[in-house]
């Protein structure tokens, strides 16, 4: 066999190897890809289920705070509202939220008042779950050691079936003491509640207890866990833990998806290399015609150099270092360059970590301003009205934020106010145009239709992760402190705190909107008109406060001059 054909034919079998290599590698490579996508996925799925269900445990503390800081349950409390229950405590409205049972305790720790909101096919007994509760006696310390936003967790009953529950002081409406005891407000993880949460993310879990042995070797436990099945599986399943306030195992949150089909991907890969391989094959033919030009004009090449040898005088050549000592030298200068860089980096290595973070935290500043200002852009862009009074929503959403603050609300409350504040006028764009544009008095149909935009609000809110607690705002400032507003006729403590405010600097920024042709208001005027309409529109302890606020801008504002 000569030599020519003994290339070709290692050409052939070198490049077919190589093929099948990159085959199988890329096989493998599409194959480990789509693994960790299902992976991936699953694990963030089961996150979202996670992050929903401690969405509704901030819920529930949310709905707990508006009844626990109010006058009507304090007042019950004290003995002074003994119809507190039968008049206030709306069943309809309560179980329609998910709430099980309200249990007031006093400051002895007696309960005052068992109250079952469960619906009626999901059976709760508010006994059964305080028993839950209270059965380890380290709980009890729960209600010595909490502050105004109270505490809250997660139980198991006797059942195995986990609740939701938060604990919060009973307060008066301005959040200031003494406190009249303790309300306990449970929700189940009810086979409804799971498939709402379902719903929304478009994924199926289950709830599943711990057992005895999982919660002895709670350390050991992995946060998450991924079954992947065997290569012809077409389902994987991952579980999630959830621990209880104390720390403790209480329920594996457990998903089942769909794996990523890549059958058909395999087989295009595979006709893919095949063509490859083909390919190689006629290469191997054509290098077989290339190697035999190539190497008879290498032979004549070489013929004609011995030749030109044997003609030569016997002529020396010198050689010598002189043509590479410019790249010796520059190769010299670059390490000396790399030693002197180690060195400075070395001294001043503290100095630019601190510069480092330095430059982090501007890009933190600027990207939470850049946040807001996106909020802000939304929610001016689905406000139904003119340009001017889209552009007086931030004013309001920002002086919403500075009340709260005044009133020593916490941050969270406060940013959910401000994005309640923002998005208060949402639900206009469900009504129809000729209703919300209508200049003159609208007829009663068309009142009750306008009426309906709260709830349209509420709708939209609820829709998006992020702006779901902040429905209180939108969904219940137009209730009035005389009980004759909408959507639901609310009176007093009974509409939520950050409605209250809000419904004040609403009617604030109205007034000391500016617009062509409008004379502002002197601030007397302003606080005479907000005056007038405390006790009636207003809560008047909110608006005695808000005017203080008022004087301290202004104060402020002479400051600065």
């Amino acid at each position: 066999m000569t030599l020519r054909r003994k290339t070709q034919i290692s050409l052939g079998v070198t490049l077919l190897i190589l093929l099948l290599m990159l085959d199988i590698t890329f096989t493998n490579f599409l194959r480990l890809s789509a693994e960790q996508g299902d992976i991936s996925r699953i694990t963030l799925n089961l996150s979202r289920a996670v992050v929903s269900i401690n969405a509704e445990a901030r819920t529930l503390s949310a709905i707990a705070a508006n009844w626990a800081h109010s006058d009507a349950t304090w007042n019950f409390m004290r003995g002074h509202n003994p119809n507190y229950a039968s008049e206030t405590l709306n069943r309809d409205a309560l179980t329609e939220v998910g709430i099980s049972s309200m249990i007031f305790i006093d400051n002895y720790r007696k309960v005052r008042l068992f109250k079952d909101f469960s619906a009626e096919d999901e059976p709760s007994s508010p006994e059964s779950e305080f028993t839950a509760i209270f059965k380890d006696p380290k709980n009890e310390y729960l209600l010595d050691h909490m502050g105004t936003s109270g505490v809250s967790g997660i139980v198991l009953k006797e059942n195995n079936q986990p609740i939701l529950f938060t604990v919060k002081p009973i307060l008066t409406s301005d959040i200031k003491g003494p406190p009249a005891g303790n309300l306990i407000v449970t929700r189940a993880i009810s086979p409804r509640l799971i498939e709402n949460i379902s719903r929304n993310l478009h994924f199926n879990f289950a709830i599943e207890p711990t057992t005895d042995s999982e919660k002895q070797n709670a350390d050991s436990l992995p946060l998450v866990s991924v079954d992947k099945g065997d290569r012809k599986s077409t389902t994987i399943t991952g579980r999630m833990l959830v621990r209880d306030h104390k720390g403790t195992p209480s329920f594996w949150v457990i998903g089942i998806d769909r794996k990523e089909d890549i059958s058909a991907a395999e087989k295009e890969i595979q006709y893919l290399f095949l063509i490859f391989a083909l390919i190689a094959v006629l290469l191997s033919f054509l290098f077989d015609l290339f190697f035999k030009r190539q190497f008879s004009n290498r032979i004549k090449r070489l013929q004609r150099e011995i030749e030109a040898i044997r003609d030569e005088k016997g002529q020396k050549g010198i050689i010598t270092v002189d043509n590479k000592r410019d790249e010796i030298n520059s190769l010299q200068r670059t390490l000396s360059d790399i030693v002197a860089y180690h060195d400075f980096k070395e001294q001043h290595k503290s100095k630019m970590d601190s510069i480092s973070l330095m430059v982090y935290e501007r890009f933190a500043q600027a990207g939470n301003r850049l946040c807001y200002k996106t909020l802000e852009n939304i929610a001016t862009a689905f406000s139904p009205g003119d340009e001017k009074f889209r552009n007086a929503l931030p004013r309001a959403a920002k002086m919403t934020a500075k009340f709260c603050d005044k009133l020593k609300m916490s941050e969270e409350d406060k940013f959910y106010a401000y994005l309640g504040a923002l998005f208060s006028r949402i639900g206009l764009l469900g009504i129809p145009f000729s209703i919300r544009n209508k200049n003159t008095e609208l007829s009663p149909s068309e009142l009750r239709e306008y009426h309906k935009y709260p709830i349209i609000s509420k709708d939209y809110l609820e829709s998006v992760e992020l702006l779901r607690p902040a429905i209180q705002i939108p969904y219940c400032w137009n209730e009035n402190w005389d009980g004759t507003g909408f959507p639901r006729g609310l009176s007093g403590s009974a509409i939520p705190l950050q409605a209250r405010i809000y419904a004040i600097v609403d009617g604030w920024n109205e007034i000391t909107r500016p617009w062509p042709g409008r004379k502002l208001p002197s601030p007397e005027e302003v606080e005479m008109r907000l005056r007038e309409l405390a006790g009636s529109k207003y809560d008047p302890q909110l608006v005695e406060q808000f005017i203080h606020l008022l004087h301290e801008e202004k104060e402020i504002g002479h400051g600065n001059s």
